[in-house]
């Protein structure tokens, strides 16, 4: 059996038309780019996770249609948010899903997940400014607002 050696290339291409945006400084600011993102037509449909990565300057480098779900839940793999910022050299990354269900109260499932991924972001130098949630209402809750971040 011969053991082969394969090399790995780091990439990652922009998608899509270009658009300047002012850098994000609130959660509201974040909330406007997220709507601009998050389907309108299946915001009360099923839940979806998507991931902003923010430059030193917090402009932003782009999003991450992360993972897609069920009504009720959706599964986000903390390796996968990392992998897409530590491609993109970004400094800094705003987690966001929605609840079809329309309520803003974060579940304790999103609780930990916060957690977990503040903790894992500490690891590769990459600030996990917030985590939003949205409704299809327009409302939104921001961990970082409410003191939970």
């Amino acid at each position: 059996m011969k053991n082969f050696l394969y090399e790995l290339k780091l990439s990652y291409n922009r998608t899509g038309e270009y658009k300047k945006y002012d850098p994000i400084r609130t959660s509201r600011d974040v909330h406007q780019v997220l709507r601009q993102v998050f389907d309108p037509e299946l915001i009360e449909a099923r839940e979806e996770f998507i991931i902003l990565y923010v430059n030193r300057a917090n402009n932003l480098i782009g999003y991450y249609k992360a993972f897609q779900g069920g009504v009720a839940s959706v599964v986000a793999d903390t390796k996968l948010m990392l992998s897409m910022g530590l491609k993109s050299l970004a400094s800094g990354m705003i987690i966001a899903h929605n609840h079809p269900s329309g309520n803003l109260t974060p579940s304790d499932q999103d609780i930990r997940l916060t957690n977990r991924v503040k903790e894992a972001c500490k690891l590769v130098d990459i600030e996990l400014m917030d985590h939003l949630i949205l409704t299809a209402d327009g409302d939104y809750y921001s961990f970082a607002d409410e003191g939970k971040l």
